[in-house]
């Protein structure tokens, strides 16, 4: 896949970054996402060095990354558990129809 070279910009600093051809949108959306982040933190936080501005946004994106990994396990648990009391009610029904029909 050929890739082509993209501008964006980070609180108020350029980068050239290599992007695949056809997600240059894609990498444009996610820079303004990570700029928009980085400004939250730098605001909140009242940090001046672009360094600790950047690893402060990464923690706390991890941390909400996780969090989410953990919610959807959980919901995913509950569906499977879910699925399960499913399949064994339509189990459970079978038989007794089929009981009823060797009767």
């Amino acid at each position: 896949m050929t890739a082509k070279t993209m501008d964006i910009k980070l609180l108020e600093r350029n980068y050239k970054v290599a992007c695949p051809v056809g997600q240059e949108s894609a990498l444009q959306q996610a820079a303004d996402a990570l700029n928009e982040r980085l400004q939250e933190t730098k605001e909140r936080t009242q940090l001046t060095n672009v360094e600790q501005i950047a690893v402060m946004t990464a923690l706390n994106l991890c941390h909400e990354w996780i969090r989410d990994q953990n919610d959807q396990a959980a919901k995913t648990a509950k569906l499977e558990e879910k699925i399960q009391l499913l399949q064994a009610t339509i189990e459970q029904a079978m038989s007794e129809q089929r009981s009823q029909r060797n009767r």
